[in-house]
């Protein structure tokens, strides 16, 4: 079954310079994130959860039903005992490196191998990409799922049948990485409508069927398993349904961000950035010449490459732009998913009759997760991850026509991206400013460990709950700096706070690292 994968000799040279590029680029974000610390707290939960996996619950009753497919993985580290936060990086890691092998191939279905792989390096270069690489977070794995299955996905259409049931599995496990894997299934079905119709051809029923009995049975095995864990509490049927009906996000939350023009207007900066800064989130800052002449490549093969497909307009061409114009109306008023769908009705009736119908499921695989986020009011800028391998797919074919029209050799500006790109890779990490902020937890926790062995067996107040029981266990008192009253009442051996207490009577402060305040309660 490998033929489908349409790969030559050549190929595997090249799947294995991206294979060793992506170890090694893996390994060098693994030990920066190391000694950063962990500046995304979700990653807290998803140490818990794995924790949880091994028979111990800290507080991960009511999360655990987040990413079960990183958190059993992560969790397979631990009962070898190795229970260290490195272990969930490996693990994203791993995913990342799979991504790119999948993403070279998908592209290789497209373009020749110099294209495919300055595509790869690219997408895997890219500081917003490298900005969540390795660190714990969910979004590269859920990337490298999506890549995946639309690369089986269109084999199973294109090709063979049979590997419909391995798309399926791949959806399946993609959605317990990150449920916005579902986010681009709507332009996986634009694409099969392009490609075989309304009516689902027989060879294709019985193997979609094949599919959906065995990712049943995986779902069946998991939400069973999450459901007894988490004493029936399924939290992502609500992110879920809030998406789909509209519903937007706390105004507390501090990625609360009403500006539906965020991920473009910051979009240059995505690509490539010489400042970056940690605050609540990695906020990526002055985009490099780099990130202006991938852009400019974009914008002028685009252009080369529409005039070159040019066609006289037609009475039904006012259908789609009918669709596209109801869409703009409802976008914000309405939900994503009325919008979403407005547009890939409208991208299908430019597309039925088109020979471009790839590029036309690249545009639905953008607007599909672009609407979604865009509408959403909790904005972080690693939510605009997924959209990127289509991007992607547009530059490379920006490359192809400006090659077309020109005289230069076809691989000198994939060469020269290639080079800026890998150098970029390496040296990504000296645009941040520097900082022990995210390193403080951990040491103030081994400064307790290390003065007190009987740690786990007192009580200890904190400030912030989800990070230290991940460091301290799960005997924790969760108490807010500012509730001093509660704090100097309370029977714990220790507080850690984020603030001085100056009008508390019954705690000393012991020790202070990086304005984390340790204090002692007084015997």
């Amino acid at each position: 079954m490998l033929k489908e994968l349409n790969l030559n000799k050549k190929d595997y040279y090249y799947l294995i310079i991206i294979t060793i590029f992506s170890i090694v680029l893996t390994i060098n974000y693994i030990i920066f994130n190391s000694n950063l610390g962990i500046y995304c707290s979700d990653v807290y939960v998803y140490l818990l959860n794995s924790l949880y996996y091994t028979g111990t619950n800290i507080r991960s009753t009511g999360t655990i039903y987040l990413s079960p497919v990183i958190c059993f993985l992560t969790s397979i580290f631990f009962r070898m005992g190795f229970i260290d936060k490195i272990a969930i990086y490996i693990v994203t890691g791993a995913f990342a490196i799979f991504g790119n092998i999948g993403f070279y191939i998908l592209l290789k279905r497209y373009f020749d191998e110099t294209l495919s792989l300055t595509g790869c390096i690219i997408y895997s270069s890219l500081t917003l990409y490298l900005t969540w690489l390795a660190n714990g977070t969910l979004d590269i794995p859920a990337v490298s799922m999506t890549i995946w299955t639309v690369l089986l996905t269109i084999i199973a259409i294109k090709d063979n049948p049979k590997f419909y049931k391995f798309a399926i599995l791949f959806i399946i496990l993609g959605v317990f990485t990150r449920y916005t894997v579902l986010l681009t299934l709507p332009a996986l079905l634009v694409y099969y409508i392009f490609e075989k119709g309304f009516k689902i051809e027989r060879d294709d029923f019985n193997e979609i069927k094949k599919g959906i009995i065995i990712g049943a049975i995986i779902v069946i095995i998991t939400m069973g398993a999450i459901f007894i864990m988490g004493s029936g509490h399924f939290g992502a049927s609500g992110q879920i349904s809030n998406g789909i009906s509209g519903a937007q996000g706390s105004q507390i939350d501090p990625a609360y961000n009403e500006d539906v023009s965020y991920y473009i207007s910051n979009f240059a900066n995505f690509i490539s950035n010489s400042h970056t800064v940690i605050d609540g989130n990695p906020i990526l800052e002055n985009p490099t010449p780099l990130s202006w002449a991938v852009i400019g490549i974009l914008i002028a093969g685009m252009g080369l490459w529409i005039y070159s497909n040019r066609r006289k307009l037609e009475k039904k061409d006012s259908i789609p732009v009918a669709f596209f114009l109801l869409a703009i109306v409802s976008f914000t008023h309405i939900s994503s998913m009325i919008t979403t769908l407005l547009v890939l009705v409208g991208i299908y009736f430019m597309g039925k009759d088109s020979n471009n119908k790839t590029e036309y499921f690249m545009l639905a695989w953008i607007f599909s997760n672009l609407i979604f986020f865009s509408y959403y009011t909790i904005k972080v800028n690693r939510y605009f991850l997924p959209i990127f391998p289509a991007i992607i797919y547009f530059v490379l074919l920006s490359i192809d026509a400006i090659n077309e029209h020109t005289n230069l050799n076809k691989n000198i500006i994939p060469l020269i991206l290639i080079a800026l790109f890998i150098v970029q890779a390496f040296t990504f990490t000296f645009t941040f400013d520097e900082t022990s902020e995210f390193k403080t937890i951990e040491d103030v926790s081994n400064y307790i460990i290390d003065n007190n062995p009987d740690y786990k067996n007192i009580s200890i107040g904190v400030y912030n709950v989800r990070a230290y029981n991940w460091w301290l266990g799960g005997n924790l008192l969760a108490i807010e700096s500012n509730d001093t009253e509660t704090i100097d009442s309370s029977n714990a051996t220790y507080y850690i706070s984020n603030k001085i207490l100056d009008n508390i009577t019954n705690y000393t402060e012991i020790k202070n690292i990086n304005d984390i305040h340790i204090y002692e309660k007084r015997v």
